[in-house]
């Protein structure tokens, strides 16, 4: 299938971004609304922390940074913790040398400091940049740290990992039903990642997932490149649950966020009868390359013929032209 990774790019850029709530968080983490209490230990109080730094409790950020830094903890979403504090504009959230965020992602909207970030690099370890060109449209080379576990020792005191959304959540609470990657569902809330692709979109206009399509958050592992897609002859499954593939969603960039989709070997692996298949080749530039497995992605009904009960549609592409998706007759 050609250009494979562009296509899917501009709708699954938001699993991160952009799937906040209505209350205006962009980081797509809830707030749980949870009181931390201070952790027992025989070790004293925890350590001081600093803006952006690992927390468990809001006093450890208000020793260095005043009465109204407070800790976002692990259970809610921020490995390991993270210190921040309300703002009115930018002044308290920079550093002198990194100019953040001040925007709502507080509950209710309130405006609190974000770290802006230009890649992953920039954040802490278990963060990834995303959102970037949303956050602030005169920076578009700038997102925001947001936090992304791959088990529960990334998340901290009192929380688990859910390997299938990459966020961390209280202790005990992360799904044990739901669609696993690549399984069908009909919204959000039956997939255990919390991330179903529908196969329409808020307009009505198919987007080819025929009968929808989980799939999860991750961060790209090392070898993914502008050059050959990927540096090996076989996709990398090693991040994601249940052996499947992160795949790229912007950025060919260790670290970047990514999305996990099924991983096959033959269209037999994914649902054929829905209009998906085994996808192993891209374009680049430099001409096709196929690797030896794939991931299930929806056909290209102008190359390949629909399933019966299916009808080829062109629709809009996300980086401009038209596409060709199978939809239900």
């Amino acid at each position: 299938m050609a250009r494979t990774y562009l296509t899917l790019g501009a709708s699954a850029l938001l699993l991160l971004a952009a799937c906040g709530d209505d209350d205006g968080d962009i980081t797509g983490i809830p707030d749980q609304g949870i009181d931390m209490s201070e952790p027992e230990t025989d070790m004293g109080p925890p350590p001081d922390s600093m803006l952006f730094g690992p927390c468990v409790i809001d006093s450890q950020c208000q020793a260095t940074m005043g009465p109204t830094a407070f800790c976002r903890t692990g259970a809610e979403g921020w490995p390991e913790g993270h210190c921040t504090l309300p703002c009115a504009d930018r002044g308290p959230c920079d550093d002198g040398v990194v100019f953040n965020h001040c925007i709502p992602t507080g509950e209710g909207g309130q405006n609190i400091c974000e770290q802006a970030c230009s890649n992953s690099t920039d954040c802490r370890e278990n963060y990834v940049c995303a959102a970037k060109g949303q956050v602030d449209p005169s920076r578009p080379t700038y997102g925001l740290c947001v936090g992304l576990c791959m088990d529960s020792e990334d998340c901290g005191y009192r929380s688990d990992c859910n390997p299938y959304s990459a966020q961390c959540l209280p202790q005990g609470e992360v799904p044990t039903e739901g669609g696993r990657t690549g399984e069908a569902c009909a919204s959000d809330d039956a997939c255990l990642s919390g991330n179903c692709i529908l196969g329409r979109n808020e307009g009505g206009t198919p987007t080819g997932w025929n009968g929808g399509t989980c799939i999860g958050n991750c961060a790209l592992e090392p070898g993914w490149n502008s050059n050959d897609l990927y540096f090996g002859d076989a996709y990398p499954t090693a991040v994601c649950p249940d052996a499947n593939v992160c795949y790229p969603t912007g950025e060919l960039v260790q670290g970047s966020p990514g999305v996990c989709l099924k991983v096959c070997d033959t269209n037999a692996d994914c649902r054929e009868a829905e209009g998906y298949e085994c996808s192993k080749t891209v374009e680049l530039s430099s001409g096709p390359k196929t690797f030896t497995n794939g991931i299930c992605f929806p056909v290209d009904c102008a190359e390949t013929p629909c399933p019966a009960g299916f009808s080829c549609e062109s629709v809009p592409a996300s980086g401009g032209g038209t596409r060709s998706v199978c939809a239900p007759m």
